[in-house]
């Protein structure tokens, strides 16, 4: 990873570009290496465990999150490009290679359990989201970073994984249609909403003409062997169509 200096000075540069073109400059947003993207995301996740800690301080015993417990994992994870590529370059570690073993196995069980809905979500249409995204939180497919009730990414794992939680009792968690109580803690949504714009900046800037997609489907994307020379040739993340039908729009 970058030392927290650079980190620091590339995360501003950043954000000098999100506030210019928030008065409507138009701006070129500066080149990022895949080792600063994980760097900022691993940084900005620090800092809202910190008040996750303050949340749960405040929930006690209340808190019904547990290991075993893992309906929340069947959920619907959209995530940046940044936050994928802080996941694969945990991954890519040696002293992580079961980790990564494990989600190779388990992802075509995930794939197929969505189906078409794979390969729908590189390359849908702002107007069709709100549709798919529904077709996939009730296809209901277990993550393939889910072992034994266990989050095997736990320390890389995205942001909205990090402040998700149920109050009293999870048996909520399993049917959608009664959602699970859960605490708002001021300072926590606060700290999350207040990082969007860094997030989307990254992501634009690694991933300038995709939208964010499934957390499984973009960690195998980023997994895969370098992009395809031939644009006919199967996409890396598994979806089985072309890369150009595909991630290579």
């Amino acid at each position: 990873m970058s030392d927290p200096e650079r980190l620091q000075r590339v995360a501003s540069e950043l954000a000098d570009a999100i506030a210019a073109g928030e008065k409507g400059k138009k701006v070129r947003l500066p080149v990022i290496q895949r080792e600063d993207a994980a760097g900022i995301v691993n940084m900005m996740h620090a800092q809202l465990d910190q008040v996750i800690v303050k949340r749960d301080e405040q929930i006690g015993a209340r808190m019904a999150c547990k290991k075993g417990c893992s309906s929340c994992c069947m959920s619907t994870i959209l995530v940046s490009e940044g936050e994928v590529v802080s996941v694969v370059e945990w991954l890519r570690l040696p002293e992580h290679a079961e980790e990564r073993t494990r989600f190779e196995a388990a992802y075509p069980t995930w794939r197929d359990t969505l189906g078409v809905l794979v390969g729908q979500g590189a390359t849908r249409a702002s107007a069709d989201t709100h549709g798919w995204l529904q077709n996939v939180q009730q296809a209901r497919a277990m993550c393939a970073f889910n072992h034994e009730g266990a989050c095997s990414i736990y320390e890389v794992r995205p942001a909205i994984c990090r402040k998700a939680h149920a109050l009293d009792t999870s048996a909520h968690c399993i049917d959608p249609t009664t959602p699970a109580q859960y605490y708002n803690h001021p300072e926590t949504e606060a700290l999350y909403e207040g990082q969007r714009p860094l997030r989307f900046a990254l992501h634009k800037a690694l991933k300038p003409a995709g939208p964010l997609d499934l957390l499984c489907s973009s960690v195998k994307r980023a997994l895969g062997s370098a992009v395809p020379s031939n644009r006919n040739d199967p996409c890396p993340c598994g979806s089985g169509k072309k890369y150009k039908k595909c991630c290579g729009t």
